[in-house]
């Protein structure tokens, strides 16, 4: 049976930050089981990534973000429109969905950009 082969790799005081905190974050026992998950995650968005055809993950990810956002915000207007007593103007419910996706859209904004 094939050993395992071993990788050391100096990293900056930031880096090695930024690999404890994701390993915090996910529970994870060791350093080395860190910097396999987040090693196997780069080498598959480089897979990936060659692709000029289609989309990057990135861009991938930020189109599904964009639906998702957009689809809570309209899901919500909707349910207020349904259940709300005194019946829809369909002029405001149009102006008003157009002011419900200009705000999911700067939310979208604020999760890219990395605001809280």
């Amino acid at each position: 049976m094939a050993r395992n082969k071993v990788i050391q790799v100096a990293c900056a005081p930031e880096l090695y930050s930024n690999v404890v905190d994701y390993k915090k974050s996910k529970n994870l026992t060791s350093d080395a089981e860190a910097m396999r998950e987040l090693t196997l995650f780069a080498l598959r968005l480089l897979a990936h990534s060659d692709n000029d055809d289609g989309l990057s993950t990135r861009e991938l990810m930020e189109t599904i973000l964009t639906y998702v956002v957009k689809n809570q915000y309209t899901s919500s207007l909707v349910h207020y429109q349904t259940f709300n007593e005194r019946g829809v103007d369909l002029n405001k419910a149009s102006a008003k969905h157009k002011e419900v996706i200009e705000k999911a859209e700067y939310k979208i904004s604020q999760i890219l950009n990395g605001d809280k």
